[in-house]
């Protein structure tokens, strides 16, 4: 079965903090145990940007705890992902988060309940989002009709417009959705 989350943000002091842990590591802690209960014969991870702070350091905190994962993953980078092509450079980290993820991409392609889904780590560019700034309208898709699934935005409600769903983890009671369940999200 296909399992989809974003904004983990492993490594990422502020962000342990406003999510209510004392310490980094208890923060990631309590965002892997759920990923550890995944079936690494069965089951597949779309984790859609945001695993770390941004920087190397927390890249490389946050690429390591991954690793411990024996689940297939795939990565759609998002904006806190120094792989992400925003930055300059984003390259030279390619090859680190290749040794951890199946593919690593900007933008991906599945199907749940067997209909055709766009994976983006941001919400469509016509989808009102208090995080985004202009920067990063650029890597925002424009809504032709694909339902969409995506993180970014830390809502709290896993429908984030008509045909798009949040899948961060505040959405989600910091478990990974799994396909069954977005797919009963999108015939809501």
């Amino acid at each position: 079965m296909d399992f989809f989350t974003a904004d983990l943000h492993l490594a990422h002091p502020k962000l342990a903090g406003l999510r209510g842990f004392d310490t980094v590591v208890a923060h990631d802690a309590a965002v892997m145990a759920p990923l550890y209960r995944l079936d690494p014969k069965q089951d597949t991870l779309w984790v859609l940007g945001d695993i770390c702070a941004g920087g190397v350091a927390s890249m490389e905190s946050a690429l390591a705890q991954l690793s411990t994962l024996h689940v297939p993953m795939h990565l759609v980078t998002g904006n806190h992902d120094p792989v992400h092509p925003m930055y300059r450079g984003a390259q030279k980290h390619f090859a680190a988060y290749a040794a951890v993820f199946a593919s690593v991409q900007q933008v991906a392609r599945t199907k749940v309940g067997g209909e055709g889904v766009m994976l983006s780590h941001f919400p469509y560019v016509d989808v009102p989002d208090r995080l985004s700034r202009r920067d990063f309208d650029q890597y925002q898709l424009p809504n032709l009709g694909m339902w969409l699934i995506h993180g970014h935005t830390h809502s709290d409600e896993p429908r984030s417009g008509k045909r798009s769903i949040c899948v961060s983890l505040e959405a989600w009671d910091r478990q990974p959705a799994s396909a069954e369940e977005i797919a009963a999200e999108m015939q809501r």
